[in-house]
């Protein structure tokens, strides 16, 4: 019969003590590098809704909706977002994430500098596409 080895003893009894090495991912997410192009979020205060974000998009994953006066008709709008329209007579960003590659031009290229700006956040996993455009 072979008695186990001195090290391997020795590398139980202090995983016992200690406990593991690794962390389970959903209790404790691996923090981002501050160099990070996460995920693009608007400040709505600062936002003037230029466009020149849409404009510089690669990706083309922003875009701008512009809703006429009332009396006018909307053209090139799709009926299942006629409903989610903005009030009449104004602007809307509407960000696809779906179609987003985190290049960080729409940053880089805001009148406001202050209107958008990347975040740290990398979690976009979702059942449905539909759920990550966002208004």
């Amino acid at each position: 019969m072979k008695y186990p080895k001195l090290r391997e003893l020795k590398e139980a009894f202090t995983a016992l003590v200690k406990g593991p090495y690794t962390t389970k991912f959903p209790k404790v997410p691996s923090p981002a590098a501050p160099a990070y192009r996460g995920k693009p979020e608007f400040n709505l205060e600062e936002c003037v809704v230029c466009g020149a974000c849409a404009n510089v998009c690669p990706a083309e994953a922003i875009e701008v909706i512009e809703t006429p006066p009332q009396g006018k008709e909307a053209s090139g709008v799709e009926k299942e977002t006629e409903s989610e329209l903005p009030p009449p007579g104004s602007r809307r960003v509407i960000l696809h994430y779906d179609n987003c590659i985190f290049c960080g031009q729409c940053e880089v290229h805001c009148l406001t500098e202050k209107g958008v700006h990347l975040t740290q956040k990398y979690d976009l996993a979702v059942l449905d596409r539909k759920e990550l455009r966002t208004w």
